[in-house]
């Protein structure tokens, strides 16, 4: 008798388990079929929908190879700016830097005359090449007629970039402002951006595009290097143009204005169109500090839906030991600046790569 009780407790206990297993199980079906449970995406953005991915504010050099250079006729004279480049990427790459090294023609024919390819060796380590265009801005000058001309004085210079290290390297070319239509010249030349946009750039302009006063007399005596865009909070943004008429965004342009330069470090300090009228401007820790303060400065106050850049200009000749350690400064400074999120180390055609990437 007791084992078929407890027999009869076991069932009763199993039909208990097992029906409020069901009742549960049941339940949470319906649960689930009335309240299913959905997954929020996460947006980058404001309650808006609107998105706040912030774009990148580039830092780049130049360093240009002059016309006036005379590597194609002095050997010793070509080591030297190759050691001195050389110099410049051994302090640049401890610390994450980028450099930029455009060559006008008599540095890029010494390449070949001596047999030393610096320009792909430049490539080689991660830095950026480009061509320098210092054409003569006016035919009274010798510079060219027309755009036709000046089509074929940027294509000579960049044919002999192109041969030391490829067209596939070589996008930019800094210089050629004058009289002709810039833009065009440098479309026509197979080129895909300008940097080192300067005074001499707004000759292509009507005055109503230019700064109040920048008559073509007042640019060819005096602003033929000051800085353009002139503004320079519109100067940082680089914008794409289908003519050098004037320097608004075209929806159809062919060729990048890539300007933001700020001029030499060693300006810093005292104001780039001081040092380039005579002032007394000389390199040190205190035209980094300057800069350190200016860069934060944009920064804070630049529109970040758009890519922003600056450029800071090195002469060959700076990159000597006698500037190392304001050099080393500099580069310890940026550094700081990149891994804080202020500004990104780039070449002049990777922010060119970014702006068509976007």
């Amino acid at each position: 008798m007791k084992i078929k009780i407890t027999f009869f407790l076991i069932f009763c206990l199993v039909l208990v388990v097992s029906g409020t297993a069901a009742y549960l199980f049941l339940n949470q079906e319906k649960e689930m079929t009335v309240a299913p449970v959905i997954e929020i995406p996460v947006v980058s953005g404001d309650e808006s929908g609107v998105s706040s991915e912030v774009a990148p504010f580039f830092l780049t050099t130049m360093t240009h190879m002059e016309s006036g250079f005379t590597d194609d006729k002095l050997e010793d004279v070509f080591l030297r700016h190759v050691e001195e480049v050389r110099y410049a990427m051994d302090l640049a790459d401890l610390y994450d830097a980028k450099l930029t090294i455009e060559s006008e023609e008599p540095f890029a024919r010494a390449s070949e005359i001596w047999g030393v390819n610096i320009l792909a060796e430049v490539l080689a380590r991660g830095h950026g090449v480009g061509t320098h265009c210092d054409v003569p801005p006016t035919p009274e000058k010798h510079g060219p007629k027309n755009t036709q001309e000046l089509i074929l004085e940027m294509r000579e210079r960049k044919e002999l970039v192109d041969a030391l290290v490829g067209a596939e390297n070589n996008y930019g070319c800094s210089g050629a402002g004058g009289m002709q239509d810039w833009v065009q010249g440098a479309a026509g030349a197979g080129f895909h951006y300008i940097d080192g946009i300067v005074g001499f750039h707004y000759l292509a302009m009507p005055l109503s595009a230019r700064p109040d006063g920048w008559t073509d007399d007042y640019i060819l005596e005096t602003a033929f290097h000051y800085n353009a865009p002139y503004d320079l909070e519109d100067r940082i943004y680089p914008r794409l143009l289908v003519n050098a008429l004037d320097f608004e965004e075209d929806q159809n342009g062919t060729v990048l204005a890539s300007a933001g330069d700020l001029g030499k470090l060693s300006w810093i300090k005292e104001g780039d169109e001081y040092c380039r009228d005579g002032g007394e401007c000389v390199l040190d820790k205190q035209d980094v500090d300057a800069l350190v303060e200016l860069l934060e400065d944009i920064d804070s106050s630049r529109d970040t839906s758009r890519i922003a850049k600056v450029s800071i200009y090195f002469a060959a000749v700076d990159f000597m030991e006698e500037n190392g350690e304001v050099f080393e400064y500099f580069f310890a400074k940026m550094q700081d600046l990149q891994e804080g999120g202020i500004i990104t180390w780039a070449t002049q055609k990777e922010v060119y790569d970014a702006f068509m990437n976007q």
